[in-house]
């Protein structure tokens, strides 16, 4: 069905643009009348411009996870609700207000209109719906239990979702207090430091270490700033690349897993992925070995998912679960026990949401004992670099005035 690009006029007076999928203008028309909006100027989008805009879209992404986990929601209760699959896509289409995923849901619709399975459609989009998510909506077509899978798969994405902003959260004070100080030193050494150098050039008094110091970094920030811009800028640069590569993603995996605190967190945010993800797969009718394989590629670290990829083939040769995660040493000892009593009494798939629901909990925990830690450790380095540079500038002036306040 084509799509057809609109500017138009909503009831509230307000000027309203997106996209609309109809089988004719006529037709579009209509629909934005429905919807309160009166068009203005309405064209049918291109064959190339949705090419384009599929191929932008297949490559990066861009559809928000809020907006994607209210949609699954959405279609988990209209497919419940026994509505078909085409008029159910068409309403999440009408629904949604963000123009990129109502791109992808109309692409979507067309191709499941042309005869292709949800699944196959959902993996054109491969930044947009990640194995996890085409995996068990195949499973769901192929069982006939499509509803129960969305239904499971919404609470999923709903904790996924809740488990990254709190982890987001968590970084943003930080963020803003290293932000902030860099800014107050960058200030202090550019125009503070400098007037030391003015009052004291024409002194003949030795000036103390601690206001050389200050000086001789000051002159060299303000000599070699653009140096200093292109190394930092640089340095980014290069760890972005090298990161990207299998040794260096490796190589910063392992070091951030032993960061103090960070490390743990950081731990505990992929085991909580790991346990929830399996636990979802497996209670959708997925078998352990592609399990494990769609949820090496859901978990975010090189290091737990070369460790994950031996495991696979432990328990591919035969091995239980539990014993080649516990071999790897990777994973925490409870989760690797609370597998292992899973496995014994058929009860994996609960014991694994136990674990997740625990290391939620940590996670959680953790967030607040790291803000409480960071909060006064900021203060404390601001405050020192401002209490040093104070000290930079007043050690010199009361030397100056014990100086001129001796008798001749």
């Amino acid at each position: 069905m084509p799509l057809y690009e609109y500017k138009g006029v909503a009831e509230s007076g307000k000027s309203s643009k997106g996209v609309i999928e109809a089988d004719s203008i006529k037709t579009a028309r209509a629909k934005l009348k429905q919807k309160g909006v009166y068009p203005t100027e309405i064209r049918e989008r291109s064959a190339e411009a949705q090419k384009e805009k599929k191929k932008v879209l297949s490559i990066g992404g861009g559809v928000k996870l809020k907006n994607l986990t209210l949609m699954i929601r959405q279609l988990a209760t209209l497919i419940k609700a026994r509505i078909p699959l085409d008029e159910a896509l068409l309403a999440l289409i009408e629904q949604t207000d963000d123009p990129k995923l109502k791109s992808v849901m109309s692409q979507i619709k067309e191709s499941v209109n042309e005869g292709k399975s949800l699944a196959a459609s959902c993996r054109i989009f491969p930044q947009v719906f990640n194995p996890t998510f085409c995996a068990m909506i195949q499973v769901g077509e192929a069982s006939g239990t499509l509803d129960l899978v969305l239904n499971r798969l919404a609470t999923f994405s709903e904790a996924q979702y809740e488990l990254r902003n709190k982890v987001l959260g968590s970084m943003a004070y930080p963020a803003f207090m290293m932000v902030a100080g860099l800014g107050i030193t960058i200030f202090l050494f550019a125009f503070a430091v400098p007037k030391i150098t003015e009052v004291f050039a024409g002194s003949k008094m030795a000036l103390p270490t601690l206001t050389l110091v200050m000086i001789t970094i000051s002159e060299f920030m303000s000599k070699q700033w653009m140096t200093i811009i292109v190394v930092l800028v640089g340095s980014f640069f290069f760890f972005k690349w090298y990161t990207s590569t299998v040794k260096g993603r490796e190589w910063w995996d392992r070091i951030s897993l032993r960061i103090p605190i960070y490390g743990k967190l950081k731990r505990m945010v992929a085991v909580s992925r790991f346990a929830r993800t399996l636990s979802t797969l497996i209670g959708s009718g997925i078998q352990l070995l592609e399990a494990i394989d769609i949820v090496k590629d859901v978990v975010d670290n090189a290091i737990i998912k070369k460790a994950l990829t031996q495991s696979r083939e432990s328990i591919a040769e035969g091995h239980t679960i539990a014993g080649p995660l516990k071999a790897s040493g990777e994973f925490p000892p409870i989760l690797t026990h609370m597998i292992a009593v899973g496995e014994k009494t058929g009860e994996l798939e609960e014991m694994l949401n136990v674990v997740s629901d625990a290391y939620d909990t940590q996670v959680d925990t953790a967030i607040k004992s790291m803000t409480r830690l960071l909060e006064p450790l900021m203060i404390l380095l601001m405050g020192g670099m401002i209490a040093l540079v104070a000290l930079s500038i007043f050690l010199p002036m009361l030397q100056l005035n014990n100086l001129t306040g001796l008798p001749g």
